[in-house]
């Protein structure tokens, strides 16, 4: 399951946090630029990096007039622009963000269950049927 974690970081200050706690490692940050927008770059971790699709998916879908994210195919990874007067809009769009992985990431595991499930029943049966015949 994704974990929920709140990130307080001033200005400046990226360099010093430990993002791999987060699944993303991060690439730069960039300060405001003439369209209002800051940036931070990064990339999912390889624990996370199952997500990709997923995210990328969200980036090209869910766009905020305040936040959204791109995407950098070849380099898989992405951009996160914000507008930092936002807060609210910024707030929305990352709890949707983190809303939709947490229930990727719990359809996965039913998934994973229901298949285990599926292949247990598959070999008793083949038994079952191997003994009777």
């Amino acid at each position: 399951m994704v974990e929920e974690k709140e990130i307080k970081i001033e200005k400046g200050q990226f360099k010093e946090v430990n993002f791999d706690q987060f699944g993303i490692r991060l690439l730069s940050s960039m300060s405001e630029n003439p369209d209002g927008y800051e940036a931070i770059s990064f990339e999912l971790s390889e624990k996370w990096a199952s997500l990709y699709g997923l995210l990328r998916g969200l980036a090209e879908l869910y766009k905020s007039p305040a936040a959204f994210l791109t995407n950098n195919h070849p380099n898989k990874n992405f951009t996160f622009y914000y507008k930092s007067t936002a807060k609210k809009e910024i707030s929305a769009f990352l709890k949707y963000i983190y809303e939709t992985l947490n229930k990727e990431m719990l359809f996965r595991k039913a998934l994973g269950k229901l298949l285990k499930t599926k292949i247990r029943q598959d070999k008793e049966n083949k038994m079952l049927f191997k003994s009777l015949g």
